[in-house]
């Protein structure tokens, strides 16, 4: 097995020309992902279809994974997203897709955090989950993705699924993990740095210690991988904002640390064929530049260390 196979990108599942047939010689994995609820809307909804059976059909079932949207998609509170979701897990059942990714999407503003239970919201979300998984009534693994403990724009959050800790008492069938390298890695530095000013300790949703490779502590449960780099972490006070989806050797974090995690992600990945997708910002999606270069850096890092 070769890192190609292992290694995939994500396109906007609405624009065909992100999805370019040449890649499939370059990557083994691919993601369809879409981001807003107007996508699971009329002629955006069968464009997202239809692209993503492109997708199986350039890569095939088993390497392609579809990316729920995050915008203004709650499954709790609105039923026409949770209906949607329904429909994506059993169109990915008839496609030969495993994982569909889906994060909380319990979005508050920051000021409104502080005033949440945590462990209701996160209840009430695995609760609501079980029913659609139940209803949907497909094999298809839905994996949870973990997020950064800010918003990028430093005005809300969605802290339900931040720490490992947040993801052990999970035991539901068909439900799995996304671990998003990028986030945990924002929210590892965050930590840091809330332990230092307890003002902006205060601030946050939550707080704990915790370390850059805790994921360890939970990678049996972990089914897929988002990896990529930030620069940057997100801050009320200093009004920074974080930039998500840059190379390793940009970030604000050593680039020693993502070496250290991707090899323990590539070691994990090769036992069971998991995707490694590189979710990586690009100044043009229809003529990649920056994904490649993170292809060219990750397949430098494993092959360092004997795996290919």
């Amino acid at each position: 097995m070769t890192a190609n196979n292992l290694f995939g990108f994500s396109f906007y599942a609405i624009y065909d020309n992100q999805l370019q047939s040449r890649y499939k010689d370059i990557f083994g994995k691919v993601e369809a992902t879409i981001f807003n609820r107007e996508d699971l809307m009329g002629a955006a909804w069968d464009s997202v279809w239809t692209n993503t059976r492109h997708a199986v059909e350039l890569f095939g079932g088993r390497n392609t994974s579809f990316h729920f949207p995050v915008n203004n998609s709650n499954i709790v509170t609105d039923p026409f997203v949770r209906s949607r979701l329904i429909e994506t897990l059993k169109r990915s059942e008839e496609l030969g897709i495993p994982h569909v990714v889906i994060h909380a999407n319990q979005l508050y503003l920051l000021e409104e955090c502080k005033h949440q239970n945590l462990k209701e919201l996160r209840s009430r979300f695995l609760d609501c989950l079980q029913e659609v998984i139940y209803q949907a009534g497909s094999n298809v693994v839905v994996c949870l993705e973990n997020l950064p403990p800010i918003g990028n724009l430093y005005d809300d959050a969605d802290p339900v699924f931040l720490f490992t800790e947040d993801f052990q008492e999970i035991d539901i069938q068909n439900v799995g993990i996304t671990w998003d390298i990028c986030h945990y890695f924002n929210t590892v530095y965050t930590m840091h740095y809330a332990s230092n000013d307890p003002v902006f300790r205060d601030m946050l949703p939550s707080y704990q210690p915790c370390d850059y490779m805790d994921f360890t502590r939970i990678i049996n449960k972990i089914k897929h991988w988002h990896f990529s780099a930030f620069d940057q972490m997100a801050n009320p006070f200093t009004e920074t904002t974080c930039r998500e989806g840059v190379l390793p050797v940009e970030s604000c974090v050593e680039e020693s640390m993502y070496q250290k995690a991707l090899r323990l992600i590539y070691e994990d990945a090769v036992k069971s064929n998991k995707a490694i997708i590189f979710e990586i910002a690009e100044k043009d999606y229809t003529h990649r530049y920056y994904v490649l270069q993170m292809l060219e850096w990750a397949q430098k890092v494993v092959k360092e260390h004997s795996f290919l």
